[in-house]
């Protein structure tokens, strides 16, 4: 990849656009010329300068498609500077594209666009008037070189400015039209290219135009997927999205907010519509999905992301629903995966948690970085959701044998008397007070110590713990 700056605008050539221009600088040089030079001695084979001069041509057009391309870019691109915006050119296989990293309105849009092939136009006048006006004064080279420019440069205003997906023309027609009609505006818009691209089909076969003919064809069949992302609302985005955008956005942004219950209504609300797009209905069906895992509801969130298309569920969150259904020789493999590409602790204590619910508590001491007390407690919370809160009660146990917190002791307490247990339940609570824990009022009101009110163990230990307690 070559990298230059025209003024402050960043320019970045890729080798398939040097590729492609060599191409068809050879084609170039292998037709025959309409002027004097080179056409007298490029059809005689024989003629001592025969190779000098087809190289000069050869490289003379790699000038005039690369230099041509970059003027029409930096059109688009000094359009956009002008509009506030930072763009970057980039120069690929036969075309270009400018980044734009800017909100523009529709009109600055159109204005951008239209901006390359106004540069190709001046460009093309440019040249043509001076073979027009240096005539015989110019050197051979020089003259071929600029009507070389003008037509091609004129020709490629022109094919730009046809209503045809890709090209800007084409933009240009999607733009105008989304923001006079809405949403339905781009599909006009589709329709109005795929008539055009039909017309210069035609001509291309009519003139034996194959390269004209194949590269319309490709941009046909973008218009086809431009086509088939409307169809599942993908397309357009912004203020002429679809409609039930807004509100899967909003039922994420009240889901961010910790709004489970009005997140899940408006999100169940976008699946049942029978007008719902896929994407945008699978996207409802991951947020469920994730609604379901804070609930601990793994069976149904399960069920949620097995109806998700075109969109990839997150590796941590099916691993997460096979954790609370008990099924971890499923769920172990997702958590690898997600460990492995997601720099989140939170994600690596889990994997160790569900190596440690399966037995295999060594592999999870071997993961590089691992806490082995967050990954018990991981462990301790699954359980517990399972309701297996004798494990749930092991698992807090060993978690303050690794780092001896006082809550995780108290923890521990509420898994023995949920499971049961009330000797090994006072024993935890014993070790939680000895250990700091103070919290006299959470202990009386706490429902998973309820097996324990009316004890005169707990009453004296709650009785001993609200003693000590800082007034």
């Amino acid at each position: 990849m070559i990298r230059f700056r025209v003024g402050s605008i960043p320019i970045e050539v890729h080798a398939t656009h040097v590729l492609i221009s060599a191409m068809i600088a050879w084609g170039a040089a292998g037709i025959r010329a309409s002027t004097p030079w080179p056409r007298t001695i490029l059809s005689d084979a024989s003629h001592p300068l025969h190779g000098v001069v087809f190289a000069s041509v050869f490289v003379l057009w790699i000038l005039i498609v690369s230099s041509s391309l970059l003027v029409h870019e930096l059109g688009h691109a000094i359009a956009v500077k002008l509009a506030g915006g930072k763009p970057t050119v980039r120069l690929v296989g036969l075309g270009g594209m400018t980044r734009i990293e800017a909100e523009l309105d529709w009109s600055a849009q159109a204005l951008t666009l239209l901006a390359g092939p106004a540069a190709s136009l001046a460009l093309g006048v440019f040249t043509g008037a001076i073979a027009a006006v240096g005539g015989a004064l110019l050197p051979d080279p020089v003259r071929y070189l600029a009507i070389g420019a003008c037509y091609g440069n004129l020709g490629w205003a022109v094919f730009n400015l046809l209503p045809v997906t890709s090209l800007p023309g084409g933009q240009i027609t999607t733009v105008v039209l989304t923001h006079l009609m809405g949403r339905p505006g781009f599909l006009v818009a589709q329709w109005i290219a795929l008539a055009f691209a039909a017309l210069v089909l035609v001509f291309a076969i009519a003139r034996r135009e194959p390269f004209i003919a194949v590269v319309v064809a490709l941009m046909v069949m973008r218009t086809f997927a431009n086509l088939g992302a409307y169809q599942r609302g993908e397309l357009p985005v912004g203020h002429a999205a679809h409609p039930l955008t807004a509100v899967i956005e909003r039922a994420e942004a009240l889901y961010r907010d910790r709004k489970l219950t009005e997140a899940e209504l408006i999100a169940s609300g976008v699946v049942e519509a029978a007008d719902t797009p896929p994407l945008l209905r699978s996207r409802a069906h991951v947020l469920l999905g994730w609604i379901a895992l804070k609930e601990g509801q793994g069976r149904r969130a399960l069920d949620h992301f097995a109806q998700v298309q075109g969109l990839t569920v997150p590796p941590h969150a099916l691993a997460a629903g096979f954790s609370l259904i008990g099924d971890e020789t499923r769920a172990i493999p997702f958590w690898a995966q997600a460990a492995q590409t997601e720099a989140d602790p939170v994600v690596l204590d889990e994997y160790a948690g569900a190596l440690i619910r399966s037995g295999r508590e060594q592999e999870a001491r071997a993961l590089p970085g691992v806490r082995m007390a967050r990954a018990f407690c991981a462990a301790e919370r699954v359980h517990y959701v399972r309701k297996e809160f004798e494990q749930a009660a092991r698992a807090a146990e060993a978690a303050f044998g690794e780092e001896p917190d006082p809550t995780l002791a108290y923890t521990a307490a509420c898994g023995w008397a949920q499971a049961g247990r009330p000797e090994e339940a006072l024993r935890l609570l014993a070790l939680a007070a000895k250990s700091g824990y103070r919290n006299a009022a959470e202990a009386r009101t706490d429902p998973d110590l309820k097996s324990l009110r009316g004890k005169p163990e707990f009453d004296g230990w709650l009785a001993a713990l609200s003693q000590s307690a800082p007034s």
